[in-house]
């Protein structure tokens, strides 16, 4: 699931032009999906001893919610994140060297190597900060991806573990890595994907009304659709300017070519010609 994700994230990353509607603008959005909290192993300690496995949790399909509000500075955001997630528990396997005692009862043996029906369940509050690497997104599909760190609060119930019930709680901290694919349906509004790739590690707490501690690590996998809202609206281009106004040239007037050569407009009277010069005086008689 998650090479397929990325792969198609990729091949949308290429085909993205680069935009700068949302640029400079606040954001805040809901998700929602399905998460797979890879196998728990679990390992306990009684006081004064060492580490030892115990069991391997098995986690059903779950839910991942979360809410978001951000950034964008342009090719990076950054933004908030509060989630919680949630899984139920699928079998526990008690791990082959785990030495007893182990509880009685129940319907099915409680011995190394065995595998339990589970009844319990893992939760996890979180709070993160992350840096978002965001390519195009305004006119097309956009591409982001890049990671987190924050606080996560665990919480794994053991139950149906013979006729005990374990609870395990612990605050510790967490990052996770992120990439996604978003859709602007609307000036303002962003549809899209989410694939989050969580890890909490050493947790460790003390089981209600057992003398030992146990101690996992949280590693997980989520699918996310997302609802984004941007508060600054894709910009609209201005219109051209309009073009400068034609210059309308009047058509030459008509002329005329007078006797005397020069020219002049038609609608105008020639000059007239110049008197005669006199006639030559007669020759005198003598």
């Amino acid at each position: 699931m998650t090479k397929t994700f990325l792969s198609a994230a990729a091949a949308a990353a290429l085909l993205a032009t680069p935009a700068a509607a949302r640029d400079g603008n606040w954001y805040v959005g809901a998700e929602a999906g399905i998460i797979k909290i890879t196998d728990s192993d679990v390992d306990r300690s009684f006081p004064d001893d060492d580490w030892v496995p115990w069991l391997d949790v098995d986690h059903n399909l779950g839910f991942d919610v979360g809410f978001i509000a951000g950034y964008d500075l342009g090719l990076v955001r950054l933004e908030g994140e509060i989630a919680y997630k949630r899984a139920r528990h699928n079998d526990y396997e008690i791990d082959a060297n785990a030495p007893g005692p182990f509880p009685g009862g129940g319907d099915e043996p409680v011995v190394p190597g065995a595998s339990i029906n589970a009844d319990g369940r893992t939760s996890i509050t979180s709070g993160m900060i992350n840096a978002l690497l965001d390519l195009g997104g305004d006119g097309g599909v956009g591409f982001y991806a890049g990671g987190g760190i924050g606080i996560a609060r665990v919480s794994m119930t053991i139950d149906q573990l013979g006729t005990s019930k374990y609870h395990l709680k612990d605050t510790g901290l967490a990052w996770q890595l992120i990439a996604g694919l978003r859709f602007p349906i609307s000036d303002n509004v962003d549809a899209g994907v989410k694939y989050r790739y969580f890890n909490v590690s050493d947790v460790k707490g003390g089981l209600y009304e057992v003398p030992f501690d146990a101690r996992t690590d949280i590693h997980a996998h989520s699918l996310l659709a997302s609802l984004i809202y941007n508060f600054g609206s894709r910009e609209v281009a201005p219109p051209p300017p309009p073009p400068p106004p034609m210059t309308v040239v009047p058509p030459p007037a008509p002329s005329q070519t007078c006797p005397d050569g020069s020219v002049i407009l038609a609608t105008e009277a020639c000059p007239p010609p110049p008197p005669p010069p006199p006639p030559p005086p007669e020759p005198e008689r003598g």
